[in-house]
């Protein structure tokens, strides 16, 4: 008997077969086990849920977005982000920080343009209030439809978890009390994002949950080695069944002044990740924001080039890859109070032959409404009995 730990993708599905009559012995004898190949997984499941649906969360597809208002080759533009790339743009992404970092102007070509403001305000280092004061009256004179808020970022220079949360609620409170058609984002940066738990405000204070993802090419002096995969997981699994969540920040460098080397094929198979492998997995991801931004824009010791505007080979993959009908272009406005969303659990299971089975422990936890004695099992070498997960599906499936 051999035994591997292997990762699977399981969709879940409307699968055939019966599962109407009652099951009173295992498929499989104790003997007959021992002598079939059992095989360990781990398997991915999808499960419908019913769900309440935020403010400007869509039922079906992703918002896109970029911000652009460092980029100087584009002149600041966002139109000339859109005409290079060849995309309209759902979300115009800014930054706030002191009373004169959103203009009238930029606010104004959003509603030309039909774009949503995504406004990032950056926490100051002394937790000083007064920058919110002067963001709500800004928006409040010059815009009158709704805005995202990405309020206070946390990244690997927030360390003290009660007086941030304590400074996020009044920011919070704030804003909802003056501006009650924004929505509010908490966002966290990946390299932070296993202690996203520990800074996170509560349900009650957060529309939409974000994660910021910047991937230089080297990072201290050292090649910088992407993989997000485990961290992503952590972070939607935490938040799939409560918000709506976002890649609030996307920034894929594909040049670095460490080496002065152009990886601009490694930049393109990772925008690929993002645009086309996350939003299979992860189907409660509603929003993509790209951060166009050379940093030596932002800091005269910037490194890395994140421009997609800047290679034609960035800019005809970005162009492809949006292409997709998953990505909106517009923000709707009007969205359903309610619906169903695909919720993913990883769980480890048996496979004897074609059939899967996983152990009566996830069972109850996963599929709880189910009547198991209907349910195919096997009663396994290791004590735990196992149920077959066709037949799991089928029943939940026809539940919902």
């Amino acid at each position: 008997m051999k035994k591997t730990l292997i990762g699977i993708f399981l969709m879940t599905a409307f699968l055939t077969g019966c599962a109407n009559q009652v099951v009173s012995e295992p498929e499989l004898t104790t003997e007959a086990l021992m002598e079939l190949d059992v095989t360990e997984k781990l398997v991915d499941l999808y499960l419908p849920k019913q769900i309440d649906y935020s403010k400007l969360e869509p039922a079906d597809g992703i918002y896109i977005g970029a911000y652009v208002e460092d980029n100087i080759e584009l002149d600041y533009s966002m139109t000339q982000f859109e005409q290079v790339t060849g995309q309209k743009h759902a979300i115009r992404v800014m930054q706030y920080r002191t009373a004169s970092d959103v203009t009238s102007r930029q606010m104004l070509e959003c509603l030309a343009d039909k774009q949503v403001p995504y406004i990032k305000v950056l926490p100051t280092k002394d937790y000083d209030i007064n920058p919110i004061y002067h963001m709500i009256s800004d928006i409040k004179t010059r815009y009158s439809m709704p805005v995202f808020i990405e309020l206070y970022p946390v990244d690997s220079s927030v360390k003290d978890p009660s007086n941030y949360k304590n400074y996020y609620e009044r920011a919070y409170k704030l804003i909802k009390r003056y501006l009650p058609e924004s929505v509010v984002v908490w966002s966290i940066s990946a390299d932070s994002v296993y202690d996203c738990m520990t800074y996170y405000p509560g349900d009650h204070m957060v529309d939409w949950v974000g994660l910021n993802v910047y991937i230089p090419r080297y990072q201290n002096g050292k090649r910088y080695e992407f993989s997000l995969g485990d961290g992503l997981d952590f972070w939607y699994k935490n938040f799939q069944t409560s918000k709506p969540m976002m890649l609030s920040g996307i920034a894929v460098s594909h040049f670095s002044r460490v080496d002065h080397t152009y990886k601009v094929g490694e930049a393109t198979e990772t925008l690929n990740y993002f645009y086309d492998t996350i939003p299979k997995i992860y189907p409660r991801i509603k929003g993509m924001l790209y951060i166009d931004v050379d940093m030596k824009e932002v800091a005269s010791s910037g490194k890395d080039d994140y421009r997609i505007s800047s290679q034609a080979e960035l800019v005809n993959a970005y162009h492809g890859l949006l292409q997709s009908d998953r990505f909106l272009h517009e923000v709707e406005e009007e969205t359903p109070v309610s619906g169903t969303e695909q919720m993913k659990y990883t769980v480890p299971v048996l496979q004897i032959e074609d059939e899967k089975y996983i152990e009566k422990g996830y069972v109850r936890t996963l599929f709880n409404t189910i009547d198991t004695r209907g349910v195919p099992y096997i009663d396994y070498l290791d004590g735990n009995r196992y149920f077959s997960i066709e037949n799991l599906l089928e029943t939940y499936n026809m539940q919902f």
